[in-house]
């Protein structure tokens, strides 16, 4: 699935991301720059130190949530993979935003399956 890429209105400065096309109302996930992005890469085998990328796990937050917890995953062939990458560069380390109101684990695990169906499994 295509990863889409949007500030949102009411959280400026913050890129969320949904594997869908829409986002959930009060239930967003932004991508989360106070943790690092695990970069997949291939030579012979996959591996994580040397060789071509062909993935990457980046780290979300829910717009409730005060620690992100969650990861999704995007192939080298979508077509914002190279722009997540300098988002990496140009924003990693950052802090997060406090959030106005904080969501329970259960709704914050559903919104990340509404969004992410993919990545649930």
């Amino acid at each position: 699935m295509t990863v889409h890429l949007r500030e949102l209105e009411n959280h400026p400065n913050q890129i969320a991301v949904s594997k869908i096309d829409s986002f959930v109302v009060d239930g967003a996930f932004f991508l989360d720059f106070s943790r690092p992005i695990e970069i997949y890469r291939w030579f012979g085998v996959p591996n994580r130190w040397f060789g071509f990328a062909v993935g990457l796990f980046v780290p979300v937050i829910h717009q409730g949530e005060q620690v992100g917890g969650f990861a999704i995953s995007i192939h080298r062939s979508d077509p914002h993979f190279a722009d997540v990458l300098a988002l990496w560069k140009a924003h990693y380390p950052s802090r997060n935003t406090p959030p106005a109101t904080v969501a329970d684990g259960m709704t914050i695990v559903a919104d990340f399956g509404r969004q992410f169906p993919n990545d649930c499994s």
